[in-house]
């Protein structure tokens, strides 16, 4: 249950479900986050919020203040001092048992690890995660029907991850095999989707199922045959009118399929629909999309854009960010938008970048952490190679928010270019 509540009754172990102020307007990577200690508290009473929501059924409630019974002689409707004193008995029985039971169960995420410990761990949960989908994709298209519980596992497993070090999930996202695009695809809609999710803080559960269906959003394409999916060419209008039935397949297949829930067709049908009523299969406009899908529609284009296609080679995420706000107000959602560039970064982890002293740089953090905001301009950096002398030199880790540090980001540049195997310098010590 919401309640808006003073900010002298915030407390640790509440949860914030809006700081009652844009989200400019604080340090926060969202409006909606647990209270883990009184260094948070201190930061939003700098901010000069006076009341704000939370929503006790994911966090703590106010606690319940001591009944003070007062009877007022001229008030003639005071009760009875017996009625008052089972009443204060009754107050002092819920205090003592609210300590000890309760029907909320709090799910802790796990805490969070260096890079290096993560990306072990990283890497084979990706890699299950695209056999998974491989597998499910196959077991459709034999006439078989989804087993939740293929899927679940590994997308707890994926969310796990990205709590104890998104980063790592994150750039892996950015080693693909072109033949593999699908199924990769669909693994980096789903980790793109349950990192957005986290920075606007969802809970898990949510978190989980918008996962699960940003796994299976594609899973319709199962329907549509092979020389229009995997052709190098222009489509037809008529074979992108067969290709855009794979949404309302999507949507249908998972509507079907027990155990799944509702977040997870609305990602699958409406991924594909647009802020401005341009896209399909329905022709949804501004908040007759779903807010999954609203984010699934963001994060779908910026994996497809920014990976090499049969037909296209992919773009530098720095540039198809810059795409996706031409794109806002048409096509997405602004502020959903804005928002996913803040939780992605500008220079999102496992992008080559050029540093102003001439060396290349793999990207390791998207942001800085400093006063509890993030620096989306002064990312974590692996500086590795030398251009001015065209050799690799020793690894160095920068973060470029350190003011002892004389380096800054001033473009990106293509691993192939220059025969760099960014999987090499990903999460190595």
């Amino acid at each position: 249950m919401k309640k808006k509540i003073s900010l002298d009754d915030l407390i640790p172990g509440m949860f914030i479900a809006d700081l009652n102020c844009g989200w400019l307007d604080h340090p926060f990577a969202s409006t909606r986050f647990l209270v883990r200690n009184t260094m948070t508290i201190s930061k939003i009473r700098a901010l000069g919020i006076e009341e704000l929501w939370i929503d006790t059924s994911k966090g703590r409630d106010v606690p319940r203040k001591k009944v003070e019974v007062v009877i007022d002689e001229a008030d003639k409707q005071a009760p009875p001092p017996a009625e008052a004193e089972a009443d204060v008995a009754s107050q002092q029985e819920v205090e003592k048992n609210e300590g000890q039971k309760s029907d909320l169960k709090v799910v802790l995420p796990p805490q969070p690890v260096p890079l290096g410990e993560e990306i072990r761990m990283a890497r084979r949960t990706h890699h299950e995660a695209s056999q998974t989908i491989t597998n499910m994709m196959n077991d459709i298209r034999m006439g078989r029907s989804i087993k939740t519980e293929t899927s679940a596992p590994i997308v707890e497993r994926m969310t796990d991850s990205i709590f104890r070090n998104q980063n790592a999930l994150l750039s892996l996202g950015r080693i693909r095999n072109q033949d593999q695009y699908t199924f990769q695809h669909s693994v980096s809609v789903s980790v793109l989707m349950m990192i957005f999710a986290k920075s606007q803080g969802y809970d898990i559960d949510t978190i989980h199922h918008i996962g699960q269906g940003a796994l299976l959003h594609d899973i319709g394409k199962v329907k549509v045959p092979n020389e229009i999916l995997n052709k190098p060419g222009k489509l037809t209008d008529e074979e992108f009118a067969i290709m855009k039935q794979h949404a309302t397949y999507s949507g249908e297949i998972l509507s079907g399929t027990p155990e799944i829930s509702p977040i997870c067709v609305e990602v699958a049908a409406q991924h594909h629909e647009r802020w401005d009523g341009s896209g399909y299969p329905k022709g949804l406009k501004g908040d007759q999309i779903s807010p999954y899908a609203q984010m699934a529609a963001v994060a779908d284009v910026y994996d497809a854009i920014t990976s090499d296609r049969c037909y296209h080679k992919g773009q530098h995420p720095t540039v198809v960010l810059r795409r996706l706000l031409e794109w806002s107000e048409q096509h997405f959602c602004p502020s959903m938008v804005q928002r996913f560039i803040q939780c992605v970064g500008i220079y999102p982890p496992g992008t080559l970048v050029r540093l102003k002293s001439g060396k290349l740089a793999v990207v390791m953090e998207s942001a800085s952490e400093k006063d509890g905001r993030r620096d989306l301009l002064h990312p974590v950096v692996r500086a590795i190679f030398c251009t001015k002398e065209r050799r690799y030199m020793r690894p160095e880790i920068l973060d470029l928010s350190c003011e002892d540090v004389c380096e800054m980001v001033v473009g990106s540049e293509d691993p192939k270019k220059w025969g760099i195997n960014i999987d090499t310098y990903i999460g190595t010590k």
